[in-house]
């Protein structure tokens, strides 16, 4: 199930990077299987994380605009976002630690909360949503690789790969 979960999840991230609004199907369908794999795993906010994919694949989908449009956003909104998701870790961390058994709750919550920040400037078209994902995706294969999780890990070094790429605009991977 991690294989196919893995798949589906590059796939969407792939068709994203060529503009190709199919890649909401699978930007739903990967995280779904990742719950199941994530709560094995005792990693409660990437639990979390993955259903909120799956509902911002949802929004991406009914998002979609006459044209695939790239916005860029202030200063004062990357803050905003940035502060929300520093408290957000903070208090998911703090609540985790106290209240399971997670093995990881600060690094899983960092994940988590940055991880639906930089989903939220993805499905709106922010270009910056590659620089939340380089930091996301360093971390997420430190997180996979010590639950043991290796082919998400390996999904998340693919990851960090395409979102630099996304970011510089490296031939090869955005049109």
């Amino acid at each position: 199930m991690e294989a196919l979960a893995v798949a589906l999840n590059l796939l969407y991230t792939w068709l994203y990077l060529q503009s190709d609004p199919r890649c909401y199907l699978f930007g739903a369908a990967g995280p779904a299987l990742f719950v199941v794999l994530c709560a094995g795993r005792q990693l409660y906010a990437e639990v979390l994380l993955q259903v909120v994919y799956t509902g911002l694949a949802i929004y991406g989908w009914m998002n979609l605009g006459a044209a695939w449009e790239e916005k860029h956003w202030s200063p004062q909104a990357h803050l905003a976002l940035l502060g929300s998701g520093t408290a957000g870790w903070l208090l998911m961390g703090w609540f985790l630690s106290r209240s399971t058994d997670a093995r990881m709750p600060y690094t899983d919550s960092f994940t988590t909360t940055f991880g639906i920040c930089g989903t939220w400037a993805m499905v709106n078209y922010v270009h910056a949503n590659w620089l939340y994902f380089i930091a996301i995706n360093t971390v997420s294969v430190y997180l996979y690789a010590r639950r043991g999780m290796k082919l998400g890990a390996g999904m998340y070094v693919i990851y960090l790969i395409l979102a630099l790429g996304g970011y510089f605009r490296l031939k090869g991977f955005v049109p």
